[in-house]
């Protein structure tokens, strides 16, 4: 189940708790995202807000966001969310934190073609995909997935506009992927990684 996939993760250390407990959890409705608006001093007005924060609420699904056409910033850390969906609205969307979920893919992100950063580190993910649709996206943070082999991160090649990646504490041992990170020209020195650090460093300073 997810909950005991979560555990797993927790156990070993690469991940924090993803969502709250299920006797907290209730779903993103409209009036729980007006009540948090409210908490959070923000519009009341949906479409005013630039900025909304559903962090660390126990959401296993994104929607009902369809009014906050004005987003520009979305924290959604620390949840239980299962997949990227529903976001056709936000098309003024910087910033988008999904760290701390259980997202399994990279997907539904094409009508976002303003973001400029975008957190999935500590998730499922174990393929980086559909991403190249983004063509101003300068940070991408996907550490502490389930990435292993090249190819798991050969996409990367057709999103030049990267600068900021973190790879870390993915299973990515093989040096070969500096191959790939080579073609990214707008790369510089800002790549993490882990088992292939030291060879990351001499590459790109």
């Amino acid at each position: 189940t997810d909950n005991q996939q979560q555990n797993e993760k927790n156990t070993n250390g690469s991940h924090m708790p993803a969502s709250a407990s299920s006797s907290e959890k209730s779903g993103m409705t409209k009036k729980v995202l007006r009540d948090l608006c409210k908490q959070h001093k923000l519009y009341m007005t949906p479409c005013l807000n630039d900025t909304l924060y559903l962090h660390y609420k126990g959401f296993d699904r994104l929607e009902n966001l369809e009014e906050y056409t004005g987003l520009k910033c979305l924290w959604l850390e620390c949840n239980g969310l299962t997949k990227i969906e529903n976001l056709t609205a936000q098309t003024d969307l910087r910033c988008l934190y999904l760290q701390l979920n259980l997202i399994h893919k990279i997907e539904n992100l094409e009508h976002l073609q303003k973001l400029d950063s975008l957190n999935l580190s500590n998730n499922y993910v174990k393929t980086i995909e559909n991403l190249s649709c983004l063509k101003v996206l300068h940070t991408l943070q996907i550490a502490h997935n389930m990435l292993q082999t090249v190819e798991d991160i050969q996409h990367l090649q057709e999103c030049p506009s990267i600068s900021v990646l973190d790879l870390s504490h993915n299973k990515l041992d093989d040096p070969n992927i500096l191959g790939v990170l080579e073609t990214m020209p707008d790369l510089v020195s800002r790549v993490y990684l882990s088992r292939v650090h030291d060879v990351s460093l001499g590459l790109y300073n």
